[in-house]
């Protein structure tokens, strides 16, 4: 059976795209501690799987960019990606 109410947010992979809403403009100023990138998204009331996704990912020291980011934290650019469909680009 099909389940068509809204999706189990635990259930639904953390993105690229979802981390750049939440933390993306802090960056292209300089490094950003690994405290700011989770303060921001708590700011930002990220959902609990992106902070438990960061919390783990993140290194104890500050990153420089987002090429940085990508290293440490390892998802899918969107959600089409984890589904299989190519990227709106």
């Amino acid at each position: 059976m099909v389940q068509h109410g809204p999706a189990d947010p635990d259930r639904v992979p953390v993105t690229r795209v979802e981390v750049l809403d939440f933390v993306g403009e802090l960056f292209g100023h300089g490094p950003v501690p690994r405290a700011a990138l989770l303060a921001a998204a708590r700011a930002e009331d990220a959902r609990a799987r992106l902070h438990e996704v960061l919390d783990a990912a993140l290194p104890d020291h500050p990153l420089t960019g987002l090429d940085e980011l990508w290293r440490h934290v390892d998802v899918p650019e969107d959600l089409g990606a984890v589904c299989g469909l190519p990227s709106p680009r």
